[in-house]
C-alpha cells in the first residue's frame, strides 16, 4: 500500500458515508497529479474540507454560537443544571491545579532559580526519617574552598530571637546565614548592603539585614534605620540593609551573619542547611559527582570526625537536587493524588451533562430531521451540537474560575503550614490556560456523545415514524447506559480512596502518642545567651517560672523541654554505653536528645517505668544524671536493668548515669515508631564548659480550657524578666492535630470529591431509569392491562438498573484496586487493598444506586394502563 492509498483510507474514516465517494474521487485525482506527496496531500485535504464545510468558518461558528446562547436562554433550567454541574467539576480542578502549579510546577521566584540547588548529604544507613543530612562548620568550609561546580555556596540555620525595641518585646523568626547567602538567592537588599567578606567570621561586628515587613512595622520605613543598633537577644546588631518585599524563603523577618571560627570550625555537629547556585553551564549531576569526591577527601583528611568505615556504614553521600524539592517533598504525592481525584470528579460531571444532552437530543429528533430534509449534512449537526456544548462549557468555565478562586483561599487555610513563603500560590496565566483547556475539552467530550451512532437515514425515518420508532432511541439509551456505568465506576474509585484515607486517619487518631494532651497549655521562651550565660542564672529562671506558673488559678503541674514531641525538632547524636562501647570504625546508633526540667514527665503524664525522673540537682556541675526511653534501654541493655549504667556520646570521655527509664513517646510523627530518646538536664556538658538550655517549650496542665491561661502565663514571665515575650502559645492538643494535618487535608478533599461523585452518579442512574420508564410507558400499560402484576413490573425495572449498577461496580472495583496503589504511601494502619473498605464502599454505592433505581421503578409500577394507552 503506497502513501496515496493510506491518505485515501484515512479520509474515508473522517468523511460521512454518503459523501465519501465524491471526496475520494476528487482527492485521488489531486494526489495523482501531485505525485502523492504528503504536503500536497494535506493541501488537497484542507482545501476540499474548507469547500465542503463552509459552516466551520469563523462567521459560521459565531452564528452558531449566538444561536446556542439563545437556545440556552430559552431553557434556563437545563442550562443552570448542566452549567452548575460542570462548573463544580471545573472549579475543583482549577483550585487544586492552582496549588499544584504554585507548589510543584512553578519555579522559585528568584533569578535563574533552576540553578539554585540543595547542597547537602544523605545517609540512609542511619535509619532516621529526615529529608537530608546538613553540614557541620567543617564540611561547609571544605566545600566552599574546593567546590568549582557552584559559583556560590552558603549554609544557614533558622532561629528565633527577642527583638527589644519601642513597645513590647517581640520574638522574631530569623535566619543565620553565611556571606554568600544572598548570592545564592540572586537577590540583594533594596536598601543598604548584604553580607560581605568577613561578616561571617567569628569576632566580626554583629550585623542584621531586615525584611521589608519588619522595616515597615517596627521602623516606619525610615531610611535612617541603616547604621542603627538593634537589640536582638541582648546583643546589639548593626542594621546594614533592608531586603525587597517577597524575598523571604520561609518566614524570616531578619537575616543575621552566621559567624564561624575559621581556624577551628566545629566538626561534629551537623545542623547547617546548605544551598548553592550552580556555575554557568554546570549540571546537577556534575555538581553531585564533585561533591561526592570532596566528601571522600574530607573524610580522609579528618579521621577523628569520620572514623574508618563510618561513611560506608551510614551510607553517607552527596545529595544535590533542586532547592525547591526540599520545601515541597512532603506535599508532592498528596497534591498529585488530589489533582487526579478532582479530574475524576470532572469526568463524572461530564458524564452527567452528556446524559442531559442525550435527553435534550431526544426532544430534537424532529427538528434535526427537518434540517436534514432541507439539506443539512451530518457535519452541520455535529457542528451545532459541539458549538452548543463548548459554549456551555466556556460559560461553566468562567463560573468554575470563580469557584476555583474561592476554593484556593479555602485550600490555603487547610494546607500544611510548613510551605515556604516563596511559593506564591494564586491564579495566574498558567491556571487560566489550564481552566480554558479543560473547559473546552469537557465541552467537546460531552458534546460529541449525542451525535455518535446517529446518521441521516435515522433522522429521515424520524419524519416518517416519529420519536418512539426511531432506531436512534436505542442507540442513545445504550450511550446513556454506558455513561451511567462510567459514573458508578468512577464514583466507586473515589469512595474507595476516601474510605482508605478515612480509615487511615481514624487509625492515626487512635494511636497513643505516649503522653496525655488534655488540658495542656504550651508556649516557648527563649533566654538570650548574652544575659543568661551561667548555669545558676539559667536554673534560677526556670525554677522561678515553674513556681509562678504553678500559682496560676487552675494550674496543676508545670514542666519544660527543649523541643516538644511532634514539633519537627531534631537533635540527635551517636550514643554508646560505656560498658559495651561500639567497635572502632563503627558508628553508634543515633539517639534523639532533649533537655528537660523537673516536672516535665509528670505534666505530660509520661510514665517512669524504672528509677526516677530528673531533679534540680541533676546538673553537670553537680550530679550527671539522665533519663532514657524504654526503646533506648532495650537497645543498649536488652533484658537487663538500665539504672546505674553509664552512657556517653560516641568518642567523648564524659559519661552520664541513667537514673530513670521513661515510657516511649512518638516524637517525629504519630505514624512513626517511637525513637530512642535521652532526656538531659537543662545544664549539660561539663562543669568547665556547660551547655545551657536557651529555647524551651514550657508546658502547664490546667483545669478547663488551657488557652484561657495565656495572659496569666505572659504575666508570670514578665514578672521575672519583662524583656522576654512568650512565643506561640497554644494547646498541646493542637500540636497533635497539626501533626496529622496532611492526612486530614487529604481526607477532607477526597471525601468532598467522593460525595460530589456519589451525588452526580445517583442523579445519572435516576435519570436513565426514569428515561427508560418514560419510553416504555405504553409497553408497561399493555402488560399491566393483560394482567402483569405491579410487583413484576417493579422487579423488571429495578433489575434493568441493577444490571448497570453491577457492571459499574465491577469496573469500579478493578479501577479502585489500581488506584489504591497510588495511595499506599499516604496510608497508616490500613492496607491499600483493605477488603473492609472495598466491600463497605461498594455496598454503600450499591444501596444508594438501587434507591435511585427504585424511585422511578415504583412510579412505573403505579402506571394506570388506561391512561398510558390513551396518551399513546
Amino acid at each position: 500500500m503506497d502513501r496515496r492509498d493510506v491518505w485515501i483510507r484515512l479520509v474515508g474514516l473522517l468523511v460521512p458515508h454518503d459523501e465519501r465517494h465524491d471526496w475520494i474521487q476528487e482527492w485521488r485525482a489531486e494526489l495523482t497529479v501531485s505525485g502523492g506527496g504528503m504536503t500536497h496531500a494535506w493541501g488537497a485535504v484542507s482545501d476540499a474540507w474548507y469547500l465542503r464545510t463552509e459552516g466551520w468558518t469563523m462567521d459560521g461558528m459565531l452564528r452558531d454560537s449566538r444561536t446556542a446562547v439563545r437556545g440556552m436562554v430559552r431553557r434556563p433550567f437545563f442550562t443552570a443544571l448542566a452549567g452548575i454541574t460542570l462548573a463544580v467539576g471545573i472549579g475543583a480542578n482549577t483550585a487544586i491545579f492552582t496549588v499544584v502549579d504554585g507548589v510543584l510546577l512553578n519555579p522559585l521566584p528568584f533569578p535563574q532559580s533552576e540553578r539554585m540547588v540543595s547542597y547537602n548529604h544523605e545517609a540512609p544507613g542511619l535509619g532516621i526519617n529526615v529529608p537530608l543530612i546538613p553540614h557541620s562548620e567543617g564540611t561547609y568550609l571544605h566545600y566552599r574552598e574546593h567546590a568549582r561546580a557552584v559559583e556560590s555556596f552558603a549554609v544557614f540555620a533558622d532561629a528565633n530571637v527577642n527583638l527589644i525595641a519601642d513597645g513590647d518585646p517581640q520574638r522574631l523568626p530569623v535566619m543565620y546565614a553565611t556571606q554568600d547567602y544572598f548570592d545564592v538567592l540572586g537577590v540583594q537588599p533594596a536598601l543598604g548592603r548584604g553580607f560581605v567578606d568577613g561578616d561571617d567570621v567569628e569576632g566580626a561586628e554583629p550585623i542584621a539585614i531586615l525584611s521589608d515587613g519588619l522595616w515597615a512595622r517596627r521602623f516606619g520605613r525610615d531610611p535612617s534605620v541603616l547604621g542603627q543598633l538593634v537589640d536582638m537577644d541582648g546583643v546589639l546588631h548593626r542594621v546594614v540593609g533592608v531586603m525587597p518585599e517577597g524575598s523571604a524563603v520561609l518566614e524570616e523577618e531578619a537575616w543575621l551573619a552566621l559567624q564561624i571560627d575559621h581556624t577551628s570550625p566545629e566538626a561534629g555537629s551537623f545542623g547547617l542547611i546548605g544551598a548553592a547556585r550552580l556555575a554557568e553551564g554546570v549540571t546537577m549531576e556534575a555538581a553531585d559527582a564533585e561533591m561526592h569526591e570532596l566528601l571522600l577527601r574530607y573524610a580522609q583528611e579528618n579521621p577523628d570526625d569520620f572514623p574508618e568505615g563510618a561513611l560506608e556504614q551510614a551510607g553517607m553521600d552527596s545529595d544535590v537536587k533542586p532547592l525547591k524539592e526540599v520545601f515541597v517533598e512532603d506535599m508532592r504525592s498528596v497534591l498529585w493524588v488530589l489533582l487526579g481525584t478532582v479530574g475524576i470528579v470532572l469526568l463524572v460531571a461530564c458524564a452527567n451533562v452528556a446524559n442531559l444532552f442525550l435527553v435534550r437530543a431526544e426532544g430534537r429528533i424532529r427538528e434535526q430531521a427537518v434540517r436534514t430534509a432541507m439539506g443539512a449534512s451530518r457535519a452541520d449537526m455535529v457542528r451545532q451540537y459541539l458549538t452548543e456544548s463548548v459554549t456551555l462549557a466556556v460559560g461553566a468555565g468562567l463560573l468554575g474560575l470563580l469557584i476555583g478562586s474561592s476554593g484556593v483561599r479555602g485550600l490555603l487555610m487547610m494546607v500544611p503550614a510548613d510551605l515556604p513563603q516563596a511559593l506564591h500560590i494564586g491564579i495566574d496565566g498558567s491556571v487560566l490556560a489550564f481552566t480554558a483547556v479543560i473547559s473546552i475539552v469537557s465541552g467537546l467530550l460531552f458534546g460529541i456523545i449525542p451525535t455518535l451512532g446517529r446518521g441521516q437515514n435515522d433522522l429521515s425515518l424520524s419524519l416518517k415514524d416519529g420519536n418512539r420508532s426511531s432506531t436512534g432511541g436505542k442507540e442513545r439509551l445504550r450511550a446513556r447506559s454506558v455513561l451511567v456505568v462510567a459514573q458508578v465506576a468512577l464514583a466507586l474509585i473515589l469512595l474507595v480512596g476516601s474510605g482508605l484515607m478515612l480509615r487511615s486517619f481514624s487509625a492515626l487518631q487512635s494511636v497513643d502518642p505516649g503522653f496525655d494532651t488534655e488540658g495542656l497549655l504550651t508556649f516557648q521562651v527563649g533566654l538570650p545567651s548574652s544575659q543568661y550565660d551561667s548555669p545558676e542564672l539559667t536554673i534560677d529562671f526556670h525554677r522561678q517560672l515553674a513556681e509562678r506558673l504553678a500559682a496560676i488559678p487552675g494550674a496543676e503541674l508545670v514542666g519544660a523541654i527543649g523541643g516538644l514531641p511532634l514539633t519537627d525538632t531534631k537533635s540527635a547524636s551517636p550514643m554508646e554505653s560505656t560498658d559495651r562501647p561500639v567497635a572502632d570504625g563503627e558508628l553508634a546508633p543515633l539517639v534523639e536528645t532533649r533537655q528537660a526540667t523537673p516536672g516535665y514527665f509528670e505534666v505530660m503524664s509520661i510514665p517512669i517505668l524504672e528509677g526516677r525522673a530528673l531533679a534540680w540537682s541533676d546538673q553537670s556541675t553537680e550530679y550527671r544524671a539522665v533519663v532514657i526511653s524504654e526503646t533506648l534501654a532495650k537497645s543498649l541493655w536488652p533484658g537487663e536493668s538500665a539504672i546505674g549504667r553509664q552512657i556517653r556520646r560516641q568518642g567523648n570521655e564524659e559519661s552520664w548515669e541513667v537514673v530513670g527509664v521513661a515510657g516511649d513517646v512518638r516524637f517525629d510523627g504519630i505514624e512513626d515508631d517511637p525513637l530512642p530518646l535521652l532526656y538531659e538536664p537543662i545544664v549539660r556538658g561539663t562543669a568547665e564548659s556547660p551547655g545551657l538550655a536557651t529555647a524551651m517549650d514550657i508546658v502547664v496542665r490546667v483545669g478547663g480550657d488551657p488557652l484561657t491561661s495565656i495572659q496569666a502565663a505572659r504575666e508570670a514571665v514578665r514578672a521575672i524578666d519583662p524583656r522576654l515575650p512568650i512565643i506561640l502559645p497554644r494547646s498541646v492538643e493542637s500540636i497533635v492535630s497539626d501533626s496529622m494535618q496532611s492526612t486530614s487535608f487529604t481526607v477532607l478533599l477526597l471525601g468532598i470529591a467522593a460525595g460530589i461523585a456519589l451525588l452526580l452518579g445517583t442523579v445519572g442512574i435516576y435519570g436513565v431509569i426514569a428515561y427508560v420508564v418514560s419510553r416504555r410507558t405504553a409497553e408497561i400499560g399493555v402488560r399491566m392491562a393483560l394482567g402483569a402484576p405491579a410487583s413484576v413490573v417493579l422487579r423488571n425495572v429495578v433489575g434493568q438498573g441493577a444490571v448497570l449498577i453491577a457492571i459499574g461496580l465491577g469496573v469500579g472495583l478493578i479501577g479502585s484496586w489500581a488506584m489504591s496503589r497510588t495511595l499506599a504511601s499516604l496510608l497508616y494502619g490500613v492496607t491499600a487493598t483493605d477488603p473492609i473498605t472495598f466491600v463497605g464502599t461498594a455496598a454503600l454505592l450499591a444501596a444508594v444506586s438501587l434507591l435511585a433505581t427504585y424511585l422511578p421503578a415504583r412510579k412505573a409500577a403505579r402506571i394506570d394502563p388506561v391512561e398510558a394507552l390513551r396518551a399513546e
